[in-house]
Order: C-alpha cells, then sequence, then structure tokens
C-alpha cells in the first residue's frame, strides 16, 4: 500500500473526480458596447473640445478626403497588404487546401479589413463555391459592405439564472449576422464577416482612428483657406499713396487735385511697372507724393509650421511615425530606423488582431466545410515584421547552399528572403558535370599548366592554399569558440530559454594574438565573428517554423565559413 507524506494510504488514480465545470456559453454579461456619450471639459464647466460621439460616418468619410489621412491610410493598407503568412494545422491536406484558398482572396480580404481603420468596422460578405474539379467547397470572394448601410442583427439568448429562483433570466445579445439596409432579413453568420477594430466592452462597432484625428483636421482645413487668403492678399500688397489735398496737378492738359492724381498712378501702377510721381516737396525737403505698401508682421513661414504641426497629429492619431511620410530635421539614421522599427511592431499587433477574426470566421468554417467539424482546426501565423535582417539572412542561406552544409528549412528560408520554393530547389542542385572532364573526376588529378608558379595572396603575402602558423592558431581558437557556444545554446535548449539566450564567446585575447600580422584589424576579425553569429541566432530563435534542434548545427556552419573567409584573406 503506498502512503502519502503524512502516512495516509493514497487513493486510486481512478477515484479521482474532475471539479465541476463552470457555467457554460453566453450566460453573463450584456456584452454589446456602448456609446461614449461624454466629452473633456474643464473642472467650473467649458468644453475641453469637439464632442466627438455626435460625429457620423459620412463625416469619418469626408475625412479620408484629407492628403495626410489619406497617406497614412494607405500607407497602413499597403504594409498589412504584404505581410507574409503561412497556415498551420496537424493535418498537412488542411493545411495546403486554407493556404492555397486565401491566396486566391487575400487582396480583396486586406482590403475590406482596412476599412475598419476609418469606420471603425467594416462588414463583409464570404461567398463560397463549389469547385467541381477540386470537389471542395471553396471561398471565392469577400465582398467589403458599405459601412453607413449594415448594423449588427442581435440575437437574444437567455442568460444564467441562479436554481430555485423564479425571476426571469437576464436576455444576452449575441452576433446573428449582418441586417443591410433594403434587404429583406438579414445575411447569414456563415456568410459574414464583422471585424471591429480595437473593440472594446463588445462594441462591434469598433474604435474609429479617425476620431482623435478630428481635431488637427478640422484646424488645418480652416487654416488652409485662411492662409490661401493671406497669401493671396501679401503676395500683391495693397500700395498706400501720400499726396497733398490742396494741390493741384495737371496731367494730360487737365488740372485735377493732388488725392485724385496719385489714385489714378496707383490704379496705373498695379497694371504697369513704371510710375511717375510728381517732384513737389514740402517746406522740409521732403517728397509731398510717396508710395508705399500695406505689408504684413506675420510671414508665411509661420502658417507653414503650424500646418505641419497639424499633419504630424493627423499622422500620430493613424500610428503613423513622423519619419515615414516627411524627412527630419536632422540627419539622423538611427531615428529614422527606430521609427520605422515601432511602425513594423505596431503592424505585427495588428496583424495578430486580424488573426483571431480569419482563424475563427474564415479558416474554421472552410476545414468544416471540407474536412468536418472533428478535423484539428487551421490557424494564420504571420511572420513578424521588423525582426530578421534580411541582408544577413540571404548571405546565410546562400553560403550554407554552396557549401551544401544547410540543415534548417530551405524553404521558410527562401520565403524569407523574397525567393519562391522553386528557386530554393534550383539553386540547391548540384551542377552537372561537362562530359570528358577530368577535373570532374575525384580519382584524378587535375591538368597542371605549364609554366605557371602558385599565384601570391598580395593581402595576407601568402601563396595560396596554405596557410601560415597564425591563422592555423585562429583556426584551433574558433573551433574552441564553436565548443563553447554549441554548448551554450544546447543548455538553453534544454531548459527552454532561447529567446533570453546571450551567447558568451570568450578567447578575444587569444584570437587577436593569433591575428596579429595576418589581418589588417585583428579586432574587427573576431567582432565580424561575434556579429554574425549573434544576429543568426537572434533571428533564429524567434522564427517559430524552424526546427530549433538544427540550430547548433547552424552555428558550427557559421564559424566554419569564418575560418574558410580567414585562410582566404576575405575577412
Amino acid at each position: 500500500m503506498l502512503l502519502d507524506q503524512y502516512g495516509r494510504p493514497m487513493q486510486s488514480a481512478t477515484n479521482f473526480k474532475k471539479a465541476s465545470p463552470p457555467i457554460l456559453g453566453e450566460k453573463f454579461g450584456n456584452w454589446a458596447g456602448r456609446d461614449d456619450l461624454y466629452m473633456y471639459s474643464l473642472p467650473g464647466g467649458g468644453f475641453l473640445q469637439f464632442d466627438l460621439s455626435k460625429l457620423t460616418l459620412a463625416d469619418y468619410r469626408q475625412m479620408r478626403d484629407h492628403y495626410q489621412i489619406q497617406a497614412s491610410l494607405s500607407v497602413l493598407t499597403f504594409m498589412l497588404h504584404q505581410l507574409e503568412f503561412t497556415i498551420e494545422c496537424d493535418n498537412r491536406k488542411i493545411a495546403t487546401f486554407c493556404q492555397d484558398n486565401l491566396n486566391k482572396v487575400w487582396t480583396r480580404l486586406v482590403r475590406g479589413l482596412s476599412q475598419a481603420f476609418w469606420a471603425g468596422y467594416s462588414p463583409m460578405i464570404l461567398q463560397y463555391e463549389n469547385d467541381i474539379d477540386g470537389r471542395a467547397v471553396q471561398l471565392a470572394k469577400v465582398k467589403d459592405l458599405v459601412p453607413e448601410e449594415c448594423r449588427v442583427n442581435w440575437k437574444e439568448v437567455e442568460g444564467w439564472r441562479p436554481p430555485g429562483k423564479n425571476t426571469i433570466p437576464p436576455k444576452i445579445k449575441i452576433y446573428d449576422g449582418i441586417q443591410q439596409f433594403g434587404a429583406p432579413w438579414p445575411i447569414p453568420v456563415d456568410n459574414t464577416l464583422w471585424y471591429p477594430v480595437l473593440s472594446e466592452n463588445g462594441d462591434y462597432y469598433g474604435r474609429k482612428l479617425l476620431r482623435s484625428a478630428f481635431q488637427p483636421y478640422f484646424f488645418s482645413m480652416l487654416m488652409h483657406l485662411f492662409a490661401n487668403r493671406y497669401y493671396e492678399r501679401f503676395g500683391e500688397p495693397v500700395p498706400i499713396g501720400r499726396a497733398p489735398y490742396d494741390t493741384e496737378v495737371d496731367i494730360g492738359g487737365s488740372t485735377i487735385k493732388g488725392n485724385e492724381a496719385m489714385r489714378q498712378i496707383l490704379s496705373n501702377f498695379r497694371n504697369r511697372s513704371v510710375v511717375v510721381l510728381p517732384s513737389d516737396r514740402d517746406e522740409d525737403g521732403n517728397p509731398e507724393y510717396a508710395i508705399e505698401y500695406l505689408e504684413s508682421q506675420m510671414r508665411g513661414a509661420d502658417f507653414e509650421r503650424y500646418m505641419t504641426r497639424l499633419d504630424e497629429e493627423m499622422s500620430l492619431a493613424l500610428f503613423t511615425p513622423l519619419l515615414v511620410l516627411r524627412t527630419a530635421d536632422v540627419g539622423s539614421y538611427n531615428l529614422g530606423t527606430g521609427q520605422t522599427q515601432v511602425y513594423l511592431w505596431m503592424l505585427n499587433a495588428i496583424s495578430g488582431d486580424w488573426a483571431e477574426y480569419i482563424d475563427k470566421y474564415v479558416l474554421k468554417p472552410l476545414k468544416n466545410y471540407n474536412f468536418g467539424e472533428r478535423a484539428p482546426d487551421a490557424r494564420i501565423r504571420f511572420r513578424k515584421l521588423g525582426t530578421q535582417a534580411q541582408e544577413t539572412l540571404r548571405a546565410i542561406l546562400t553560403e550554407m547552399v554552396r557549401q551544401g552544409s544547410a540543415k534548417v528549412n530551405l524553404e521558410d528560408l527562401g520565403q524569407a528572403v523574397g525567393m519562391r520554393v522553386e528557386e530554393v530547389r534550383e539553386v540547391t542542385q548540384p551542377p552537372a558535370a561537362p562530359a570528358n572532364d577530368p577535373s570532374q573526376d575525384p580519382t584524378q588529378d587535375p591538368p597542371a599548366d605549364p609554366g605557371t608558379t602558385p599565384k601570391k595572396d598580395t593581402r595576407v603575402g601568402r601563396d595560396r592554399g596554405t596557410a601560415p602558423k597564425g591563422i592555423k592558431q585562429a583556426s584551433r581558437v574558433a573551433g574552441l569558440i564553436k565548443d563553447r557556444l554549441v554548448a551554450q545554446y544546447e543548455k538553453a535548449l534544454r531548459e527552454n530559454r532561447l529567446p533570453e539566450l546571450s551567447l558568451d564567446f570568450g578567447y578575444q585575447a587569444q584570437m587577436v594574438a593569433a591575428l596579429e600580422g595576418e589581418v589588417d584589424d585583428p579586432l574587427a576579425a573576431y567582432a565580424a565573428l561575434v556579429d554574425t553569429v549573434t544576429i543568426f541566432v537572434t533571428d533564429f530563435v524567434t522564427m517559430e517554423s524552424h526546427d530549433k534542434n538544427s540550430g547548433a548545427d547552424c552555428i558550427k556552419s557559421l564559424v566554419d565559413l569564418w575560418v574558410a573567409h580567414l585562410e582566404k584573406g576575405t575577412v
């Protein structure tokens, strides 16, 4: 008999009972959202900003015509359209089917989902058709409906009522399709996709991103009108003429008053480029006739700066960093790179929001219609933006393919660097050996070229095919570094802490001492090895589709590749 820590007999596992399950289903919480009816105000009263709750979809649609808002929305949509994704499923056949079907409608699906950025929500129709050849039900078209003409069709279900109570159970609203203006009945749930962006408190009408951009939009339109009037008035300033009223002037044989003469002179001056004034002077010697301009003390640059600020406020309201659509006041490359990185991280968050709706309302119905409800579910996985160094991945893939030591998923790497799978398979095939070419026969020595001597490597001063003592010593140190890194990686893999892995290379003094006199900058050569392996490991552990067990082999290949370049003098 087995005893527990208190000496009591242990019960059999078959006697264990599961805890009572919680109340299941839609039973609590009227989770249908509510309108924001408040406004920001000062403590003693008085409004601090516009009552944005009174804005209608017609107002938001008009705001889309503003150049800054249109640019931000377009960049947001176009960037999301280029997201690379894969369909994951325990059943490979289901994943392939969903991947192919989603690729066909991806453009229209992105266009429909992006409508929610300005309207807050996007009602869409999922149109299915029979694929006779493939004997499958496929999603053929995604129709984005006009938001103003659609509303949620609610269905009420009974909520939870405590046992023994005779009270009426509460009514809970759940989504039950789309009610479109003019349609006699609602569109069924199975043929609809209703996407609210940044939905809170169950509000199916989402959060309108343009709402926070309304104030700068409103003042931007006013300032453009006022600035145009200002430019028109002071671009051709009003002339001011001074003339004595009690003096008479003879013009064209007619004698007229001085003020009338000045009026005629100014009228002609506005249409011509020459003006002639009488030379009369007062008792102090100052000219009695003079022309000045009515000028403004304000400059057009002040309007320009204010309108630029309003554009920046609208840009920030739509999550668009300032340097994405304009140049900076200073030439800081790191600043622009940092803002781009933050923007890409924001797109990753939006793609995660999309994935929830695509998994539930697009992929799951496709799986149910074609493979049954008990088949494993398919999930969309977007490739994270801003985490992979494209040039680094391309260099690693090319060199591994060239050496024939690649043990990672070449298809995923090929997609990451912008190559199709067919292209990856093509470059990995070994070149065909020419007929009757003795150089391709490993049992024969290559033919010697008479009258030639081994070429000198002018950069490191050694014969090709040979390595001086310092290079050999550096290769041995690199072997120690390789064993050290592999041990660190395998330990982190066993302990499930690969994302927090920080490689400790060591052997810096030995490597620099071995490379003294062999390369121009030994410390830079060592830093190149550290940077290459660190960047690769950082990217590799964040790519979910790769077999993490192959990471150690990749580290070995990278160190060997660095040694090969070192022996060739190309580090």
